[in-house]
């Protein structure tokens, strides 16, 4: 049985490193029995008790240093990507860029904002964010890239509950989803990535209340 367990962790974290989804039982690390996966609990506590994420402090690409806060008012949606990566950060972006286009009335009523942060400050610069943002969209309208100092990747990570991990090839693995972030700077909620019909019809009941 010990043996059989061992296989089921080895099995699970190498789902994680090439999907970036964490798996495990239910009763050894989630809270209770409410919940099946450590990204499903991740989901639950931030639906649960919002955090508060305005204080947090990126560089952006267009608009320099801001915090979350600079923000209140908008729903900001958010992810988490590195440039070099070619498997889920490029799927990411072309999630934003289909968010881009969907939502377009809200961006322009800046009543949205997209959000790209990257966890790989010390090889992410402007040049490299600019050219992610560029292999998906033309126009960069309400499309926020960005990078924390090193020093507050940490906070930022441990607020929005992702998990980074260095794999074998240089790169990372880490969760993956659209994290919402409500007018009042709190995460609200976190969805698949690919749930953008979820993301849209947040936004725009909100934007219609």
């Amino acid at each position: 049985m010990t043996k059989m367990r061992a296989d089921i962790a080895a099995t699970a974290m190498a789902f994680f490193v090439s999907l970036c989804v964490v798996v495990t039982t239910a009763s050894a690390v989630t809270n209770g029995f409410q919940a099946f996966t450590l990204e499903s609990a991740r989901r639950q506590e931030a639906m649960r008790n919002p955090r508060d994420v305005a204080p947090l402090r990126v560089q952006t690409l267009d608009q320099g240093e801001r915090t979350l806060g600079d923000f209140r008012g908008q729903w900001i949606l958010v992810n988490f990507i590195y440039t070099r990566c070619e498997t889920l950060c490029v799927s990411m972006g072309s999630v934003f860029a289909r968010l881009q286009q969907r939502l377009t009335s809200e961006i322009a009523a800046q009543k949205l904002g997209l959000l790209s942060v990257s966890f790989d400050p010390e090889h992410d610069g402007p040049m490299q964010l600019a050219a992610y943002r560029a292999r998906h969209v033309k126009s960069a309208s309400g499309w926020i890239l960005g990078r924390p100092a090193p020093e507050d990747l940490p906070e930022w990570l441990d607020r929005f509950g992702v998990v980074v991990i260095p794999d074998e090839w240089g790169g990372f693995a880490h969760n993956a989803a659209i994290h919402v972030v409500a007018p009042d700077g709190r995460l609200r909620a976190i969805l698949d990535p690919e749930d953008i019909e979820s993301a849209v019809g947040m936004v725009q009941r909100a934007a219609n209340e």
